[in-house]
């Protein structure tokens, strides 16, 4: 947690910290980025290596991607392209799964919230 979070919030114990943490929001453009990264080296390396192993036929398999990817094929300068096809398709997953994960912890919280209320409200009246 941040020095600067930590001065914001009233002082806390360690469980409620933990469970501060535990309900962050995830930074969409850095899980993005992260996942992005991580698709492009894939699809770079995966390329790469198919060509430097060599053979009759080189990587049917992974010259699938071009299904997907538009035009790519299993040669050194696609494997670049392939790198920024991988980077964009890995950013656009982890920017979703991050604004999802995001959108259902805050649901999420707002139901234990309005649980909570409800109990008490409930309470004051018995």
């Amino acid at each position: 947690m941040s020095v600067i979070r930590m001065a914001l919030l009233p002082k806390t114990s360690g469980t409620d910290r933990v469970i501060i943490d535990a309900f962050a929001p995830l930074d969409r453009t850095a899980l993005g980025v992260a996942v992005g990264s991580l698709c492009g080296v894939a699809v770079f390396l995966a390329t790469v290596i198919l060509l430097l192993k060599g053979g009759a036929v080189i990587g049917p398999n992974l010259a699938l991607l071009g299904q997907f990817f538009f035009g790519y094929k299993v040669t050194y300068s696609w494997a670049f392209i392939g790198l920024a096809y991988g980077f964009i398709s890995g950013f656009i997953l982890g920017w979703t799964i991050s604004f999802l994960r995001n959108l259902l912890v805050s649901a999420y919280l707002v139901i234990l919230k309005t649980r909570a209320n409800l109990t008490s409200s409930l309470d004051s009246i018995d």
